[in-house]
């Protein structure tokens, strides 16, 4: 069984939630995610994240600030029982692969 961590981290932006669902959707495309799954009723997008050094995952909730903000959070959860975790958290990979293509 692996040995797992998860990072979290928040960003609020404006829009509406329905547009950063689209655009959260299509970054986890553009970024090399697999296996997206989109739930509207709790405005959620999980995927995965298998390369050959990082493998795990990504939850992304968007929570309605205002009328006109969303607060996006992000959780990975990866695999860190390899040498690979020992020269970079493979948590932060998974994030800026993410938010590279936000």
């Amino acid at each position: 069984m692996a040995v797992r961590k998860s990072a979290e981290e928040d960003v609020t932006v404006s829009g509406t939630v329905i547009e950063w669902m689209a655009k959260s959707s299509s970054a986890l495309s553009a970024g090399g995610f697999t296996k997206i799954t989109t739930n509207e009723q709790i405005s959620q997008i999980s995927a995965n994240y298998k390369k050959m050094t990082v493998w795990g995952e990504i939850i992304v909730t968007l929570h309605p600030v205002t009328e006109l903000s969303v607060r996006i959070n992000m959780k990975s959860t990866a695999n860190v029982d390899n040498i690979w975790a020992l020269l970079s958290s493979p948590n932060k990979k998974i994030l800026s692969k993410f938010k590279e293509n936000l």
